[in-house]
């Protein structure tokens, strides 16, 4: 039985950590710098979500749990865009990404987000695909964003009524996504291979 996971707001000690999962996530060429990540860290109209296990999660000092995932969201005016997921790659397949993209959602829907944005390389099919099962369809593609022959398709999530169904004490704060808060996860319905990273 594969140990449950929670969510939390990722925390300015936890940079180190989020720059070896992009190091672990990505080739060297795509990652993201540390310049980047602090930014994202420090971006008032950023949610930055980390994922650790449940137990973990309940440490007087939350940093000093093992981060299996990150996610980062940028809200402006009404629309939310998905910057960033990295999931370790010895964690996929437990339904960490969803958890993470699930809980960016509901951050957005409750600050009044009513569509959420995502670039997404064309041939990433288990990004697509779990992209896909949360609701998201395409809406442009942007040939070479990511260089040369490595084309991007945008999604768009609707993101009208996840507020009532999220709850408006769950993410009223970011501090609300810890630990009981109907996010803390079990094994996820994910097959290996099909989180981002």
């Amino acid at each position: 039985m594969t140990d449950p996971i929670a969510i939390r707001p990722a925390a300015p000690d936890d940079l180190d950590a989020v720059l070896a999962l992009e190091d672990a996530g990505f080739d060297q060429a795509a990652r993201w710098s540390r310049d980047s990540w602090a930014a994202e860290l420090a971006g008032a109209d950023r949610c930055v979500l980390v994922a650790v296990d449940a137990e973990g999660s309940r440490r007087a000092r939350p940093t000093d749990s093992r981060l299996l995932g990150v996610a980062t969201v940028q809200l402006v005016a009404e629309t939310a865009d998905l910057h960033r997921v990295v999931v370790a790659p010895e964690q996929r397949g437990r339904g960490i990404g969803r958890a993470l993209v699930e809980a960016g959602i509901a951050w957005a829907a409750q600050r009044q987000g009513r569509r959420m944005l995502l670039e997404v390389e064309h041939d990433n099919a288990p990004a697509l695909a779990l992209y896909r099962r949360l609701g998201f369809a395409d809406l442009a593609r942007r040939d070479d964003y990511y260089g040369t022959g490595r084309h991007a398709l945008v999604l768009q999530r609707d993101l009208a009524g996840i507020a009532d169904l999220a709850g408006t004490d769950d993410f009223a704060g970011t501090d609300g996504l810890a630990g009981a808060d109907g996010l803390t996860r079990g094994t996820g319905h994910i097959t290996e291979g099909e989180l981002i990273g």
